[in-house]
């Protein structure tokens, strides 16, 4: 399957209808068990669609290059994923997971908002979602532009929920409010920049950003 034929699926909340609950199970409907062999299994196809996807030199992936990674047949990919894009999306999903999980502990326990904005910051230079990003762009550029897109959303309300108490104490600073959706999508919309151009050594535009914030905010406190 060529990257053109590639699609990334947005999120699709779940219909009321959909979530069945307080259900017991009866004698002829008992739960599964985890079976800690498809787990290993699937967790071993996904590391391995990542090492291609890191490594690959041309924008095509294939089902028989993830399958040699990993080690197992294709029947047994095709067994725990209904096709390649499937594959795909659960490499770029377990990556979100891994950035709003390291985002959130990157400003955890900061005694103040300038902290916890700066620690955001320095967070946002140099983080996986970033690096890997620009290596999954050269390798699959249709699926993760589309993935990219079905999840802005998700992307703002992270930036939303990491300074919430900073936008709160910019606001009490300078006694209006702040446009935060406009500076969660700034941000955002930077850091998927930096996967296309990377970030320049040296001189890294959200620290510059942070410097601007702060002599921005000093000025109102003196005015």
């Amino acid at each position: 399957m060529t990257v053109s034929a590639r699609k990334a699926r947005p999120e699709i909340p779940a219909k009321h209808s959909d979530i069945v609950t307080d259900v017991a199970p009866t004698a002829s409907v008992r739960a599964r068990r985890p079976d800690p062999r498809a787990a290993k299994t699937i967790e071993n196809i996904i590391n391995a669609a990542q090492n291609v996807m890191m490594n690959h030199g041309t924008p095509r992936i294939t089902a028989q290059e993830v399958c040699d990674e990993a080690g197992v047949s294709r029947g047994t990919l095709y067994r725990y994923f209904p096709s390649m894009e499937a594959v795909l999306e659960a490499v770029l999903l377990r990556l979100r997971t891994e950035t709003d999980n390291e985002l959130s502990h990157a400003v955890e326990g900061c005694d103040t908002p300038a902290e916890r904005f700066a620690a955001f910051l320095k967070y946002s230079v140099s983080n996986n979602e970033t690096r890997r990003g620009s290596h999954f762009l050269h390798a699959e550029p249709a699926f993760v532009l589309q993935y990219f897109e079905s999840n802005f959303d998700h992307f703002i309300a992270r930036v939303l929920t990491a300074l919430e108490t900073v936008f709160d104490a910019w606001e009490q600073e300078i006694g209006t409010e702040v446009d935060r959706s406009a500076i969660a999508e700034m941000m955002v919309r930077l850091a998927l920049s930096e996967t296309v151009v990377f970030p320049r050594e040296g001189k890294p535009l959200a620290l510059r950003l942070q410097r601007t914030v702060d002599t921005i905010l000093g000025a109102l406190k003196r005015g």
